[in-house]
């Protein structure tokens, strides 16, 4: 098969996958799991936040960013239309954050202007990104949209994915996970591909952030990575060596390069992207602490791979293993979902967004 044909069979299976129908009963879990649809009006869902009263739900490209109603799923409100990707939903103190490419909105009281009916209108609470001055348009869409969330020490974090396959750019906060504190940004973690998802640990605080790898070397290499900020400012390799040791012939690392090793490596184009981890009650002891992590799956493999929900059993910090949580978004080469990430709630169930079936699906368990 020529490399033309094998582009254009990947094409049609993306194209097939987009039009097959949603069918959660394909999806399996675990025993003593169920699985439910929480809601199927949401156009492109990816990140999610929970609010007192409100699911709130970040779109890539359907410009949206969306409310539900916790109490009634069925009633869904699109508060912001029209906007550059807005993927990274956070809430803090009443406030809603919405990230764009290149900056991060905020709605004040967002929760009380809804009940109220209100007018939805949001402020620039940042907007010195890198993207703010980038001329060409391909670049500024490549690994652009964003994830945002607070730490514990409540200062926000964002990814910042670097605006092509692989490269070295001159401007030091592309390819990094960035900590705005105060209006001061700095880098958190380097060497950074593209984060989209990072979480804290319960107990340890430290951040947890999975990083898809590049494109274009082959069907196996490199993995894809979960990686552990152990002091800011970590380098974690792009683009010299991907993974534990795979260098990068095309960039030559400097002298005496030391960078921090993932603490997993999951199979290469498998896209993790969401992570969480859980600190319920309602799902048994196994899971707590542990960390869910949606793959995405792939769009340039020859067989396809991901398309799941894995969960990482951890021990001091390090991860014991990576079991398949949910499986059947994929069979045949077809894909009718695509999970994005998952959403632990107060009450201790898990929310998983779908960018593909446009809909979130809610876990719980009655074992």
């Amino acid at each position: 098969m020529t490399y033309l044909d094998k582009k254009n069979l990947l094409i049609l299976n993306l194209i097939l996958g987009f039009f097959a129908w949603s069918d959660i009963s394909k999806l399996q879990a675990p025993e003593g799991f169920k699985i439910q649809e929480f809601v199927s009006e949401i156009d492109d869902a990816r990140q999610m936040v929970e609010g007192n009263n409100f699911i709130f739900v970040g779109t890539k490209s359907a410009g949206n960013v969306y409310a539900i109603d916790k109490n009634n799923s069925n009633k869904v409100s699109i508060i912001l239309t029209e906007l550059d990707m807005p993927t990274g939903v956070a809430l803090k103190n009443g406030d809603l954050y919405i990230a764009e490419t290149d900056t991060i909105h905020i709605v004040k009281n967002i929760e009380s202007k809804l009940v109220s009916n209100e007018q939805i209108t949001t402020e620039i609470f940042f907007s010195d990104l890198p993207r703010k001055t980038m001329w060409n348009p391909v670049k500024k869409a490549w690994h652009g949209w964003k994830w945002i969330d607070f730490g514990p020490d409540g200062a926000l974090y964002i990814s910042e994915g670097v605006p092509c396959n692989v490269c070295d750019e001159d401007d030091p906060r592309y390819g990094t996970i960035l900590k705005l504190d105060n209006n001061i940004l700095s880098i958190h973690a380097d060497g950074v591909r593209n984060s989209v998802g990072f979480d804290w640990h319960p107990e340890t605080k430290e951040m947890y952030f999975t990083d898809n790898g590049r494109d274009w070397m082959g069907d196996d290499i490199p993995p894809c990575e979960l990686n552990r900020v152990v002091n800011a400012g970590d380098h974690f390799g792009f683009p010299f060596v991907h993974g534990k040791n795979i260098p990068d012939t095309g960039f030559e690392a400097p002298k005496d390069f030391v960078f921090s090793q993932p603490v997993w490596e999951f199979q290469a184009h498998t896209a993790p992207l969401g992570i969480k981890f859980y600190a319920g009650e309602s799902f048994p002891e196994y899971y707590r602490n542990g960390a869910f992590v949606a793959q995405h799956g792939s769009w340039n493999r020859s067989e396809k791979v991901g398309y799941r929900l894995l969960f990482m059993k951890m021990e001091e910090g390090n991860v014991l293993s990576a079991d398949v949580f949910i499986d059947g978004w994929m069979s045949n080469e077809t894909s009718w979902g695509r999970p994005v990430t998952p959403l632990i709630l107060k009450d201790g169930s898990m929310l998983i967004s779908d960018d593909q079936a446009d809909s979130i699906i809610r876990v719980t368990y009655n074992g």
